[in-house]
C-alpha cells in the first residue's frame, strides 16, 4: 500500500498545477500586482479566521514576527508579484518549471549567507534544472501553441520575472527558517506572512487609479478564479505539503511536491486541447530530476 504521505506530496504538486491554471487568466486580466494583492488578502483572511479558532502561537516574540513580516514582504510583494507577471507572459507550464530554480537559488544563498557547503550532486542538479529550462524554452514557438502558452513576445521578460520570483522566494524561506526551526505553528506563521505581504501590496494598489478600477470592475468569473486559486494552491496545497513533511522524509517530499511541471502538462493537454511538444516533456523531466538531486544531496 502506498504511504499516505506520498499521496499527499503528489497531491500538493497537483494542487499547485491546478492553481497555476486557475491563476493564468485572472493574472492576465487583473495584472500581477492586483492579482497578487487580492489573492494574498484572501489568504490572510482565511488564515486569520483559523487563528481566531485555534489561537496564535504564544511562543512567537517580536523578533520572530519581524522576521516573518520581512519574509512575507519578500515572498509576496516581490516573489508572488513577479511569479504572476511571469505566469501571464510564459504560461503555467514554463512558469512552473522556472519555479524549480528556487532549489539552486536556495543553495546559492545558503552558500553566500550561511557558509553552507554545496555538494557535487547539488551542482549536477543545478545544471539539470538549467538544462530543463533551456529545453522548455526551445519547445516554444513564435506563435501561441495553446491558450496557456502566454505571450509569444514575452519570453525573455517572463524568464526574468520567473527567475526573480525564484530568487526572492528562496530568500523569503531563508529569512523565515530560524523562526520555523523553533517549532512555531505553521498556521500562525502563515497568518503573519500573509498579512505583511498583503499590506505591502496595499499602497501600490491604492495609489493607482487603474488598479483600483480593476478590483471594482472585476468580473464574477475572474473573482472565482482568484478565490479557487488561493484555496487550491495556498490553502489545500500547503496543508497537504505540511502533512507530507510531518510524515515522510524531507528530501523525497520536496521532490514529489516539485513534480508540478510534469503534472501540469497533461492538464494543459486536456484543457487546452493541444499536445505539449516532446521538448517540453523532456525539459520538465530533467528539471524535476534536478530538484530531486538537490533535495536528496544531503
Amino acid at each position: 500500500m502506498i504511504p499516505i504521505w506520498i499521496i499527499a506530496a503528489l497531491a500538493t504538486a497537483t494542487c499547485f498545477a491546478v492553481s497555476g491554471l486557475l491563476a493564468y487568466d485572472a493574472a492576465r486580466a487583473l495584472g500581477a500586482t492586483v492579482f497578487s494583492f487580492v489573492r494574498m488578502a484572501l489568504v490572510a483572511i482565511g488564515a486569520g479566521g483559523l487563528v481566531l479558532v485555534f489561537g496564535l502561537d504564544s511562543r512567537m516574540n517580536g523578533d520572530d514576527v519581524a522576521l516573518l513580516c520581512a519574509s512575507g514582504v519578500m515572498g509576496v510583494f516581490l516573489s508572488d508579484t513577479w511569479r504572476y507577471a511571469s505566469l501571464a507572459r510564459v504560461g503555467p507550464q514554463f512558469q512552473s518549471l522556472l519555479g524549480t530554480a528556487v532549489a539552486p537559488f536556495a543553495l546559492l544563498l545558503g552558500f553566500l549567507v550561511l557558509g553552507q557547503t554545496v555538494s557535487i550532486l547539488s551542482l549536477i542538479g543545478t545544471v539539470m534544472i538549467i538544462s530543463g529550462l533551456v529545453a522548455a524554452a526551445a519547445a516554444r514557438s513564435n506563435t501561441s501553441d495553446t491558450r496557456f502558452t502566454g505571450e509569444p513576445a514575452g519570453l525573455l521578460a517572463g524568464i526574468g520575472f520567473g527567475l526573480g520570483a525564484a530568487l526572492t522566494q528562496a530568500g523569503s524561506v531563508l529569512i523565515a527558517a530560524p523562526v520555523m526551526a523553533k517549532g512555531i505553528d505553521p498556521l500562525s506563521a502563515t497568518f503573519v506572512r500573509s498579512v505583511a505581504g498583503a499590506l505591502s501590496l496595499l499602497l501600490p494598489v491604492l495609489l493607482s487609479a487603474p488598479r483600483r478600477n480593476q478590483i471594482q470592475s472585476m468580473s464574477r468569473t475572474v473573482a472565482k478564479q482568484v478565490v479557487f486559486s488561493a484555496v487550491v494552491g495556498t490553502g489545500l496545497g500547503m496543508s497537504l505539503q505540511l502533512f507530507a513533511l510531518a510524515s515522510g522524509p524531507v528530501g523525497i517530499v520536496a521532490t514529489l511536491s516539485a513534480t508540478t511541471p510534469l503534472i501540469v502538462l497533461p492538464l494543459i493537454w486536456i484543457i487546452g486541447r493541444s499536445r505539449p511538444k516532446a521538448l517540453a516533456w523532456l525539459g520538465a523531466v530533467i528539471g524535476v530530476a534536478g530538484v530531486a538531486l538537490i533535495s536528496n544531496a544531503s
